[in-house]
């Protein structure tokens, strides 16, 4: 800290004498400090549940967009089992976001388009950790996945299989956040830190942080 005080002092006495030499060297400053400290602004991130949800609701569009044009009421059935029965709302949520209205039971005088979704499976990997410069936080790439079969008697393709998978990148700090200990599928072992990341980075930034600091001594004395 008191390194960080005396460099904001030091320089507008560097202006007075030299002003393009000291804007030299303030924007060389900034430089180094972004290139040492990438400064990244991310959305929030879903956690792993929202990410299947949303994969639903990508299945629910794709689904909509194989009814006829004038169909506004389906007759729905989920066969979701006990692991994924969290999953009924969020699927009748959907077809009500693309103006279908599910009923109950049949009109006698109406031929409603019926939908039967099974959902057989959901989970979620993580892949390769990284770290985002050398001094920046380790993320890690998340993989999530649903699959299943559903049947329209509206099609005559019959039961058809679905599997849709979303990839992104996640800070491996927020993992403890994105999971939920009450829905074991959207857990999933972490793959432990590499080698390189651990152990020789941090040697390389030191080396590298010794360079600069000279270089930026070179510069103030020419």
């Amino acid at each position: 800290m008191n390194h960080s005080a005396d460099t904001s002092y030091i320089m507008p006495i560097k202006f007075t004498s030299n002003p393009s030499s000291g804007w030299k060297n303030f924007i060389f400053l900034i430089s180094i400090t972004l290139f040492l400290f990438p400064v990244n602004i991310k959305s929030q991130t879903l956690t792993n549940l929202e990410v299947f949800y949303s994969l639903s609701d990508s299945l629910v569009h794709q689904l909509t967009t194989e009814l006829p044009a004038n169909e506004k009421k389906i007759l729905l059935t989920l066969n979701l089992g006990e692991s994924y029965s969290l999953f009924e709302n969020q699927f009748g949520a959907s077809f009500v976001k693309y103006r279908k209205e599910i009923l109950e039971t049949p009109p006698d005088d109406l031929n409603i388009p019926h939908i039967n979704i099974v959902l057989e499976g959901a989970g979620v990997e993580y892949g390769e950790m990284f770290k985002d410069g050398w001094f920046g936080s380790h993320y890690i790439q998340r993989y999530s996945t649903i699959f299943g079969n559903y049947l329209q008697n509206y099609s005559e393709e019959g039961r058809q299989l679905f599997e849709i998978t979303k990839l992104d990148t996640v800070k491996v700090e927020d993992i403890k956040n994105l999971e939920n200990d009450s829905f074991p599928f959207t857990k999933s072992n972490v793959p432990a830190e590499p080698f390189l990341s651990g152990f020789a980075e941090p040697l390389i930034a030191i080396g590298t942080a010794a360079a600069v600091v000279a270089l930026f001594f070179i510069i103030r004395s020419e």
